[in-house]
């Protein structure tokens, strides 16, 4: 809604009829050269008198939700009942133990006009790994992981499709689109499982199959030092402070 002229200012108007009231004295004492100064002083006093009063233009009209926002609220919904806390593109869900199921939607540059292209990732992170980040970055206690932190990350594809991105076309098509990214999804709260997650550690048979080493690590650590842990570690300044690190855990 346009709010009309604006009052102009004593100061603004006083400046403009000076600059008005010099012109005549410019051309009689400079001649021609004179003329240009009070034609360009003239102008810049019709500016300050007129120019800065036209009414304001509307505020613009916020932009519509991208597709990609409103298939990231309709998979929202969807992870909501599993226990994931949405996070704009970003979905997490915790355990006891503080470990991390994070699942990601990364919008792509479009191929073609009227499409937009999305990545779908899952990830997890264990709580010990992700405090010992935070201590040795530098971040703050309530700092949020996303998939730059995750200790092992999988691509969600779609079931038809040979490549690894997925498409939406329209925001209408986020419900159903949201529903086949969700029924693609693994079985995520098998990371969730401590017990499960130890004894893949421990290179048992489980649904989880092998863990890396490095979560095993991590794992080990949590539980303070140990003879296990001392020969996984090498003597150098890293793995010397996740050595002092695990003492700490303990207490």
């Amino acid at each position: 809604m346009s709010q009309g002229p604006r009052r102009l200012s004593a100061h603004r108007m006083a400046l403009a009829l000076a600059l008005v009231a010099a012109g005549p004295p410019l051309v009689v004492h400079n001649g021609w050269p004179g003329l240009v100064v009070a034609f360009v002083a003239t102008a810049y006093a019709t500016y300050l008198l007129l120019g800065k009063r036209w009414p304001r233009r509307p505020a613009a009209r916020r932009a519509r939700p991208t597709a990609v926002a409103a298939l990231a609220r309709a998979l929202g919904r969807l992870l909501a009942a599993d226990g994931f806390e949405p996070d704009r593109y970003v979905f997490r869900r915790h355990n006891a133990a503080g470990d991390a199921l994070i699942v990601d939607l990364q919008p792509l540059p479009p191929v073609t006009t009227g499409e937009t292209r999305f990545a779908v990732h899952v990830g997890f992170l264990l709580a010990p790994y992700w405090e010992w980040e935070k201590r040795s970055l530098g971040l703050p206690p309530e700092k949020r992981p996303d998939m730059s932190h995750v200790n092992w990350t999988q691509s969600v594809t779609p079931a038809d499709w040979s490549e690894d991105e997925w498409v939406i076309t329209d925001e209408a098509e986020a419900p159903a689109v949201a529903r086949r990214v969700y029924e693609r999804l693994p079985d995520l709260a098998l990371w969730l499982d401590r017990d499960l997650l130890w004894r893949a550690a421990a290179g048992g048979s489980t649904e989880l199959g092998t863990v890396s080493e490095s979560m095993r690590l991590w794992l080990l650590v949590e539980r303070g030092q140990s003879d296990e842990l001392r020969e996984m570690l090498d003597d150098d300044e890293t793995d010397r402070a996740i050595w002092e690190y695990a003492d700490r855990q303990a207490d």
